[in-house]
C-alpha cells in the first residue's frame, strides 16, 4: 500500500517559499468575493499610484522589528505580511535521496543515496523556458490549510549531475496537489516571535507519477543503480499504477528583512502508487490525535509486521536561533519530544505493535516512515488506537476524500441563468478498505455560497459522484462525514463578473483593463511592479498584450504558470485579455499597398578559435535579424483578417501566414519565423558565453550582408533583410542545412564543427575553477530540452559545458540526425515544413508587404536607400533603439555577472526595448512607403553599433538614461501618429529606471 509497502526511497533537503503575504487579509482590506481593496473603510481610489496603498499597509499597527517582537516603528507589520512582494515561486532546494529501503533496514549507503530531486514547473510553450519554478498558491489566504502545489515535472539525477547532465529518472505531474495535514504546534518551544505559529507549523503533501504517462521515463542511456533496477520490477506489478511522492515542510526559517522569501526543512518518502490508492492523499487506516500538537498517523497491517507513516505526528523540541549556515538556510532542531514506547492495540485490546522511543526519535534515517515486528498474528478486531501515558492516536474508521480538494469555481450567470457546476470523484474507506456507507453526507459550511449534490459514481464500489455549484462569491468549506469521521474540502467561488462578458472588444483598452483586471493584483500582489514592471505601465503592457492573454488564458488554468498565481481571475476577466490583444493588433492596421561537401577547417590556437566564435556571434546576430525582417514582413492576424475581407487572401491563406483567431497554438508562419529569431537571440548569448569562459568580454556583434557577409563567413548563401515569400523561405532552408545531409560548399553547420572541435582539442582554454563568466538564461529554450535538463540555464564554465552549448546550438538548428526526437523541432526541419505547405497551395500568394531589400538610410553596398522623409525620421529612431538594446547588454555583462539574465533591470530593459520599440517600429515601418514606387520602406539594416558606454556601473547608467531621454525627445518631435505613445513613454520609464540605477536608489536586480 503505497509508502507502506516496499520499495521505498527516503529524502531531504529544504523547500524555498517565495509566498505573497499582504493577501491573508489580517485587517479586512480586501474582499475576495468582489476582489476590492479599501483603505481606512474606503474603497482605493484607482487613479491614485498604488505604492500608496502599499505605504498604507506597512504602517499599520501591529509592527515589529527584525527579531520579530512588537515595535511601533518595525520594519514588520502584521498588516503586509513578512514577503509582501512574494511571487507563488516554489522549488525544492539541495533535495538528496537520504536512504533506500528495499526491505527493513534503511540503507544510507546505497549507491543512490545522495542523487538529486527537484521539482519543476510545467515548460511555458509561449515562452519556451527551462528553470520553470513550481508555485506555492493559497485557495484562500485567510486560512493555512488551503495551499496547492502546482507543480508539473519531477526529476531524479545524478548525485554529481550538472544542469546539462541527463537525469536518470523524469515523469510529468499530472495534478495540482495540496496540503493534507496541517500541523500545528510541529516545534514546541517558542520564542516570542510573531511568526511562531509558523514556525510551528507542519504541512503534509503527496502526489504521484503515473507509469503509463509517455513522460514517465528512465533514462535507458545510463547505468542506473541496482536499488532503481528495483523500483523498476516493483513497477512492472499490475496492481501499481507509478509512484507516490511524499514530503513535510517544517521549521519555516526567520525572515531577516521584509520582502523575502523564507526555506522549510523537507523530508519525504518515495514509493509505490497502488491501483484504487488517491493520488494525492496517503493510504492506509488513519488514527487521528488526541493532543492538538500532534499530528496523524498512517497503519498498514502486514503478515508479520506493521507499517507506520508519521511524518508529522511528534513534534520537535527546540529550535536554533538563526539559520544553521547559508547551506542549510533553516534553523537547527532538537530531538523529538519523549513519550515514551507507543503501543499500537486493536479495539478489543490485543497489542498488536510497540514503537520503541529510539525508533521514533531516530527521524532523520527514516522521516517518519517505518516498520516494527507485528506482535499478535491473526486479524485486528474494531477500530486501532496508538499511544502511551503521555499522547493517544484512534482511529477514524471512515475516510472519506478527493484528489480535488481546493477547488475554485465560477460564480453564476443570472443574467442568462447559467450555472458552472464542477464534478468531483469522492473516494470512502472504512478502516483502510474501499469501502460504501450506509449514505455519504455533505454540505457546505456557507450554503448561501454553494450547492452540493451527490450522485453514484461511475467507478462503484466505494466511489460517489460530487457536484458542486456555485451561488455566490466567497469561499467555504465543504463537510464530509460526521462527528469524529469529518474530513474538509476546500472551495473558493470567483467574483461575479459576467456583466464583463458584454462589454464589446472596441471598448476594452488598457485603461479599461487596467480598471478591471489589473489594478486588483497591482494593489495585493505587487512583486511585478517591484521586480518587473508596474501593470500600470501602458506602454509595458501594449507590449505584452500576446503574452498576458497567454498567460491568462483558462485553458493554462491548471499550469505552473498561470497568471494571476493566485488563480483569482474570474473566466469573464480572463476574456477581455483577448479582447485587449484584438484592439492592440487592430490598431496596426494594414495600410493599402502602393503598387562537393565541404570540411570544417582546423582551428589551432585559441586565438583563432576566439576570432571564429565572434564570427559565429556575428552570423548569429545576422540570422536573427534576417528571421525578424522576414516575420514582420507579413502581416499581423488583424491585418490578415482585413485582407480576407477586402477578397485579396483567402482563409486558408490566412491561416498558412498568420495562424488561427486565438494565436496561442498556432501563429502560422510569421509566429514560426518569430520562434526561430529568438531561438537565434539565444544561440547569440550562448556563444558569447562561450567566447567569456574563455576570459574574453562580452562581443556585440555586427550584422553583416551581402558582399560583407560572404567574405566574413565564407558561405555562399546570401545574407539579405528580405520580405518573406516562398524564395525568402528556401534561403533559410538552406543556412539551417545539416552537415548530417550531404550538400556541396561550406554550411554553418561545417562552421559549428570547426569549433566544436577545437574547443575538445585545444589544450589550455579554461581556468581551472574559473567558474562560470557569463549570466544564466533560460528563455526561448524547446520543451526537449525542458524535458531532458530542467536546470539548464545556458551556463558555460569548461569544456564539458561550452561543448554541451555548442551541441544545443546544432542541434536546435540542425536537428543532430533524421531519427533523432530533435529533427522535427529543428529550425531545418520547421521551415521545411512550412515551405511545403506553401508548395501545396492550389495556387500562389502574396503573403508579406512589398518592403525593400536591405533598406539603409545612407548608399551602401548591396542595399537600398530609403528616400520618403516620414520613413527616414523613424528609421533614424529605430537605429537610436538598436544601439540602445545592444548597448544595455555590453553594459550589463561588462560587470561580469553571475546571476539569471532574466533578473538584470539592465538584461530586461534590452528586452524591452527589442520587444517594445523595435518590434512596432518594423511593423511601422513595413507600412510607410520607402520613395521607390510600390515599395516600402522596412526597418533599416543596422548600422555597427559604435557606441561607448563607461565600465563604471554608475556613470554607464547614467550615459545610456541620457541616450533614452535624447531618443525619447527625438520621437515626441516626430508626428504624433508615427509610432504612438507606448513607445515614448518606454523610453522615458527607462531614462528614469537608469537615471534610478546610477544613483543606486534601484537595486541592480529585479
Amino acid at each position: 500500500m503505497s509508502l507502506l509497502d516496499f520499495p521505498r526511497l527516503h529524502f531531504r533537503g529544504f523547500a524555498r517559499a517565495n509566498v505573497p503575504t499582504a493577501n491573508r487579509n489580517t485587517h479586512g482590506n480586501i474582499d475576495i468575493a468582489t476582489n476590492a481593496v479599501s483603505m481606512a473603510g474606503e474603497a482605493v481610489d484607482l487613479s491614485r499610484p498604488p505604492a500608496e496603498f502599499h505605504a498604507h499597509l506597512k504602517q499599520l499597527a501591529p509592527r515589529f522589528d527584525a527579531a520579530g517582537k512588537p515595535d511601533p516603528d518595525g520594519i514588520f507589520s502584521l498588516a503586509a505580511g513578512y514577503n509582501f512582494c512574494g511571487n507563488n515561486h516554489f522549488s525544492w532546494e539541495n533535495v538528496r535521496i537520504t536512504g533506500v529501503q528495499l526491505r527493513d533496514a534503511v540503507d544510507t549507503h546505497d549507491a543512490l543515496v545522495g542523487a538529486k530531486l527537484a521539482l519543476w514547473g510545467h515548460y511555458n510553450e509561449y515562452l519556451r523556458t527551462t528553470f520553470n519554478r513550481a508555485r506555492w498558491v493559497d485557495n484562500n489566504p485567510g486560512e493555512p490549510d488551503t495551499t496547492l502545489i502546482y507543480a508539473g515535472q519531477f526529476t531524479l539525477s545524478d548525485k554529481l549531475a550538472t544542469p546539462n547532465t541527463p537525469t536518470l529518472f523524469t515523469a510529468d505531474v499530472a495534478q495540482a496537489h495540496s496540503v493534507r495535514w496541517l500541523g500545528s504546534g510541529h516545534i514546541t518551544e517558542r520564542s516570542g516571535h510573531f511568526l511562531d505559529e509558523e514556525f510551528g507549523r507542519s504541512r503534509l503533501f503527496q502526489f504521484s507519477l503515473a507509469k503509463h504517462d509517455p513522460h514517465f521515463l528512465f533514462n535507458a542511456d545510463l547505468p542506473l543503480p541496482a536499488s532503481m533496477h528495483a523500483l523498476r520490477q516493483a513497477l512492472a506489478d499490475d496492481d501499481v499504477l507509478g509512484l507516490t511522492v511524499q514530503y513535510a515542510l517544517f521549521n519555516m526559517s526567520t525572515p531577516q528583512k521584509p520582502d523575502s522569501p523564507v526555506f522549510y526543512d523537507l523530508a519525504g518518502s518515495i514509493g509505490l502508487w497502488r491501483r484504487d490508492e488517491l493520488a494525492t492523499y496517503p493510504a492506509g487506516r488513519l488514527l487521528l490525535p488526541r493532543q492538538g500538537s500532534l499530528g496523524p498517523v498512517l497503519v498498514k497491517l502486514h503478515a508479520q509486521r506493521v507499517s507506520f507513516n508519521m511524518p508529522t505526528a511528534i513534534p520537535f523540541t527546540t529550535r536554533g536561533s538563526g539559520a544553521v549556515s547559508e547551506q542549510h538556510p533553516t534553523h537547527a532542531l532538537g530531538g523529538k519530544q519523549v513519550l515514551g514506547d507507543l503501543l499500537l492495540h486493536d479495539g478489543a485490546g490485543t497489542l498488536l505493535a510497540r514503537i520503541p522511543e529510539q525508533l521514533y526519535g531516530d527521524y532523520w534515517r527514516h522521516h517518519g516512515v517505518f516498520d516494527v515486528p507485528l506482535q499478535h498474528a491473526g486479524d485486528a478486531i474494531g477500530s486501532l488506537s496508538l499511544g502511551g501515558a503521555q499522547a493517544q492516536w484512534d482511529e477514524a474508521d471512515w475516510v472519506l476524500q478527493s484528489d480535488s480538494n481546493q477547488l475554485y469555481l465560477e460564480a453564476p450567470n443570472r443574467k442568462k441563468n447559467e450555472a458552472f457546476p464542477q464534478t468531483i470523484t469522492v473516494q470512502s474507506r472504512f478502516r483502510g478498505e474501499l469501502a460504501a456507507p450506509a449514505s455519504v453526507t455533505a454540505q457546505a459550511q456557507d450554503g448561501a455560497l454553494l450547492a452540493v449534490e451527490l450522485q453514484p459514481s461511475p467507478l462503484g464500489h466505494g466511489y460517489t459522484a460530487l457536484t458542486l455549484t456555485g451561488r455566490q462569491p466567497g469561499a467555504t468549506r465543504i463537510v464530509l462525514g460526521a462527528d469524529k469521521d469529518k474530513q474538509y474540502l476546500g472551495v473558493r467561488v470567483l467574483p461575479d463578473d459576467w456583466d464583463l462578458d458584454d462589454v464589446p472588444a472596441e471598448q476594452v483598452d488598457y485603461a479599461f483593463l487596467y480598471r478591471h483586471v489589473m489594478s486588483y493584483y497591482e494593489l495585493v500582489y505587487p512583486f511585478m511592479s517591484d521586480k518587473v514592471f508596474s501593470l500600470a505601465d501602458q506602454c509595458k503592457c501594449e507590449t505584452y498584450s500576446r503574452l498576458m492573454w497567454q498567460m491568462c488564458d483558462p485553458q493554462n488554468r491548471d499550469k505552473s504558470y498561470y497568471m494571476p498565481s493566485t488563480r483569482e481571475l474570474s473566466l469573464p476577466k480572463s476574456r477581455l485579455f483577448l479582447k485587449y490583444l484584438t484592439q492592440v493588433e487592430a490598431a496596426a492596421a494594414a495600410k493599402a499597398a502602393q503598387a562537393a561537401p565541404a570540411t570544417a577547417h582546423a582551428i589551432g590556437s585559441k586565438a583563432e578559435l576566439i576570432e571564429e566564435l565572434k564570427k559565429a556571434i556575428d552570423l548569429e546576430l545576422s540570422l536573427m535579424l534576417q528571421y525578424l525582417y522576414a516575420a514582420y514582413s507579413i502581416p499581423n492576424y488583424a491585418q490578415g483578417a482585413a485582407l480576407v475581407q477586402a477578397g485579396r487572401w483567402l482563409p486558408a491563406e490566412l491561416e498558412l501566414a498568420c495562424g488561427t483567431e486565438d494565436r496561442r497554438r498556432n501563429s502560422g508562419t510569421r509566429g514560426m519565423l518569430l520562434e526561430i529569431a529568438h531561438e537565434e537571440m539565444i544561440h547569440y548569448l550562448l556563444v558569447n558565453n562561450v567566447l567569456m569562459a574563455l576570459g574574453e568580454p562580452f562581443h556585440s556583434g555586427t550584422p553583416l550582408l551581402g558582399q560583407q557577409a560572404r567574405q566574413r563567413f565564407g558561405l555562399d548563401t546570401e545574407f539579405a533583410f528580405e520580405p518573406f515569400s516562398e524564395h525568402v523561405l528556401a534561403r533559410f532552408v538552406r543556412f539551417e542545412w545539416p552537415d548530417y545531409i550531404p550538400t556541396p560548399g561550406k554550411s554553418i553547420a561545417t562552421f559549428y564543427t570547426a569549433i566544436r572541435q577545437a574547443l575538445a582539442d585545444l589544450p589550455g582554454l579554461f581556468e581551472s575553477g574559473g567558474g562560470k563568466r557569463g549570466g544564466e538564461h533560460h528563455l526561448f529554450l524547446k520543451e526537449l530540452t525542458n524535458r531532458a535538463y530542467p536546470g539548464y540555464q545556458l551556463e558555460v564554465s569548461d569544456r564539458d559545458s561550452a561543448l554541451f552549448a555548442i551541441d544545443f546550438v546544432t542541434e536546435q538548428g540542425e536537428g543532430v540526425a533524421v531519427d533523432s526526437p530533435h529533427f522535427a523541432a529543428s529550425h531545418f526541419q520547421r521551415l521545411r515544413a512550412v515551405a511545403g505547405k506553401f508548395s501545396a497551395c492550389d495556387k500562389p500568394f502574396e503573403p508579406a508587404v512589398p518592403a525593400l531589400k536591405n533598406p539603409v538610410l545612407e548608399a551602401r553596398a548591396d542595399c537600398s536607400v530609403v528616400t520618403d522623409e516620414k520613413a527616414r525620421a523613424l528609421m533614424r529612431l529605430y537605429q537610436g533603439c538598436y544601439e540602445l538594446t545592444f548597448l544595455l547588454m555590453a553594459h550589463h555583462f561588462a560587470q561580469q555577472p553571475l546571476g539569471s539574465l532574466r533578473r538584470s533591470r539592465l538584461m530586461n530593459a534590452s528586452i524591452d526595448i527589442m520587444t517594445g520599440l523595435l518590434r512596432p517600429l518594423s511593423m511601422a515601418l513595413m507600412n510607410m512607403p520607402s520613395g521607390l514606387p510600390g515599395r516600402h520602406a522596412g526597418p533599416p539594416v543596422p548600422a555597427p553599433v559604435n557606441s561607448r558606454v563607461s565600465s563604471d556601473y554608475s556613470l554607464g547608467c547614467d550615459m545610456l538614461a541620457q541616450k533614452c531621454l535624447a531618443l525619447a525627445q527625438y520621437a515626441r518631435s516626430l508626428e504624433s501618429d508615427a509610432i504612438g505613445m507606448a513607445p515614448i513613454e518606454m523610453l522615458e520609464f527607462f531614462n528614469q529606471q537608469l537615471t534610478d540605477l546610477s544613483r543606486g536608489k534601484m537595486s541592480r536586480e529585479a
